[in-house]
């Protein structure tokens, strides 16, 4: 599937958006053949091209026999007839002259009706009459025509595959391929959605993991009558999926110029999303800094609110999570929060329409992975001890410690998974740079800072001409698949972050073993990126652009600081 959500386009003069086309289409070309040539001619989303033009070869033939509602054609697999075809069904007509000089040119056919190939012999082929009066000696032909085709790219296969996959197909020129923005696993929606868009064929590709590389799926589907006529599948290598993902680095379109833009109407500060009432689908979860609110994920990013968590005008949110904790297939709200000095860890279930309090403690709690851990606090001082596991057995029990390097705390870091068994930990310091150790080892740093961090909090002092420092929440590390992705903040001067942010990415690191690849995969997000979450095969970023005060929400006593969301495809990276 792609999703055309070129809502917001960037802004460039016409000459450069001349220039930029220009280069982006000739280097997507050279995107296209770099990988190609590694894998020559058995390069596996050719051979899966190929089989899909095979069914549109243009192909002539002619009716011998009809019986039963099934007619034999004198057509077969020296004709390159195969299983599933379909046939235009003409009977020619009165003979058509020149106006002029009444010469005969040609002769006028009418349509009569439609077969699909059942058996195919060597020199025919048995074919079952779909519509139409067919007799012997009617013709049949598949055109040279354009076939209108929906490809939907599932949510497991990955956006660089997908997309080089559909450039192929397009670029045969044999394809009049049409887009749809739904996003489902269920292949009667899909079939739905096609006969909505009068397509002919539907193209559904999929994949899944093997042994470390990729199987890749696609089944051809006629949209009339729902009918899978062929089906392939082939082997990626791990190494065909990273020329890909290089050439479209540095060379294919940025997929931050695809993006659906909301703007909020209140100011936000923490965003995450989860099944929260059950229903299959992730609901958006927004912490203004006191409420949380709860919102549905519609077409072309309209939200619709859902539900609210109040709070007081003392609460201070700091973390916001969810994670199904007590089994029963919805997920909790894990929220943690600063009130008089003190922090107060809640856990929200929702049940019967309302949400109540599962618990409630005085500790930091955060999800990794399908864990709950947790950490103690210190008034004045932050972070205390050692961070633990929690146990959830009809109440919070407190487990075995968490095993990460000393100094690291409970927003500090992301767990990255060797295939060997070994589990490294990539972790903040209070510098804003990133580590990676091993075995308590530090095995890598990066160059520079991410750009600091958003909540910090002053240790307790003796007197104000003493200063101990700050303990600070650090921003949110997420994993997809095994890269990890986190946000990067520009200063506009320099290192001077108290002035402002000229704009924020999005990076994604990737641990090979011997060194940390680091890249952006989104670009240009103006102004302040404040938290990010992933949902349904979409990156959705919380942003607060430059001087974005909303001057209407002072009248209505709201936050004045203005947020946006930016949601961009993020197609099973």
């Amino acid at each position: 599937m792609r999703k055309n959500v070129e809502r917001m386009a960037q802004n460039k003069i016409p000459g450069q958006r001349f220039l930029l086309s220009y280069i982006s289409g000739l280097l997507a070309v050279i995107c296209c053949l770099v990988p190609l040539a590694s894998y020559a001619d058995d390069n596996p989303l050719s051979l899966m091209r190929d089989d899909v033009l095979s069914y549109f070869r243009p192909l002539k033939g002619k009716v011998v026999s009809v019986n039963n509602g099934m007619a034999v054609i004198n057509a077969g697999e020296r004709s390159n007839v195969k299983k599933g075809m379909r046939f235009i069904v003409f009977r020619e007509g009165s003979v058509f002259l020149h106006p002029v000089t009444k010469a005969p040119i040609g002769t006028l056919e009418a349509v009569i009706g439609k077969a699909e190939v059942k058996e195919v012999g060597y020199d025919t082929s048995t074919a079952v009459i779909l519509n139409g009066n067919v007799k012997v000696s009617d013709k049949v032909r598949i055109s040279e025509t354009g076939v209108r085709m929906l490809f939907y790219q599932g949510k497991n296969v990955d956006w660089s595959l997908g997309d080089s996959y559909y450039r192929l197909i397009k670029e045969t020129g044999r394809f009049e391929i049409v887009d749809t923005a739904i996003e489902t696993d269920n292949d009667s929606e899909v079939i739905a959605e096609a006969k909505r868009l009068n397509v002919d064929v539907v193209l559904i590709l999929s994949a899944k993991e093997s042994a470390g590389d990729t199987m890749l799926k696609q089944r051809l589907l006629w949209a009339d009558n729902s009918l899978k006529f062929a089906e392939d599948e082939v082997r990626v290598a791990v190494a065909f999926i990273k020329e890909l993902r290089f050439g479209e680095e540095f060379f294919g379109p940025q997929k931050g110029d695809v993006r659906t833009f909301v703007d909020l109407p209140f100011g936000v500060r923490l965003i995450t999303a989860g099944d929260i009432d059950g229903d299959g689908k992730a609901e958006l979860l927004m912490s203004t800094g006191s409420d949380i609110r709860l919102y549905s994920q519609g077409a072309a990013g309209y939200l619709s609110g859902l539900y609210e968590i109040k709070g007081t005008p003392n609460d201070d949110h700091i973390w916001l999570d969810v994670l199904d904790i007590n089994r029963d297939g919805k997920d909790e709200v894990i929220l943690t929060l600063v009130k008089d000095n003190m922090v107060v860890s809640r856990i929200y279930e929702f049940k019967d329409g309302n949400f109540s309090v599962l618990w409630k403690g005085d500790v930091f709690l955060r999800r990794v992975g399908n864990e709950l851990i947790a950490q103690e606090y210190e008034m004045g001082e932050g972070y205390k001890g050692a961070v633990f596991k929690v146990a959830w057995d009809n109440g919070y029990k407190k487990g075995d410690n968490v095993s990460i390097p000393r100094g690291v705390n409970i927003y500090d870091f992301i767990f990255i998974n060797e295939p060997d068994g070994k589990k490294l930990v990539l972790a903040y310091d209070d510098a804003g740079h990133l580590n990676l150790y091993d075995e308590g080892i530090r095995i890598w740093r990066s160059r520079g800072d991410y750009g600091g961090f958003q909540t910090t909090f002053k240790r307790a002092a003796p007197t104000i001409m003493v200063e101990r420092g700050e303990w600070a929440v650090k921003d949110r590390l997420s994993m997809q698949n095994r890269e990890i992705l986190v946000i990067k903040r520009i200063p506009l001067v320099g290192m001077a972050k108290g002035i402002g942010y000229s704009k924020s990415q999005i990076r994604s690191l990737w641990w090979t073993g011997v060194s940390m690849e680091e890249r952006t995969i989104i670009d240009d997000i103006p102004g302040k990126a404040l938290d990010f979450t992933i949902a349904d095969n979409k990156i959705i970023i919380l942003d607060m652009p430059m001087l974005g005060i909303k001057f209407k929400n002072i009248l209505k006593g709201e936050n004045p600081i203005g947020t946006v969301l930016y949601i961009y495809p993020l197609k099973g990276r």
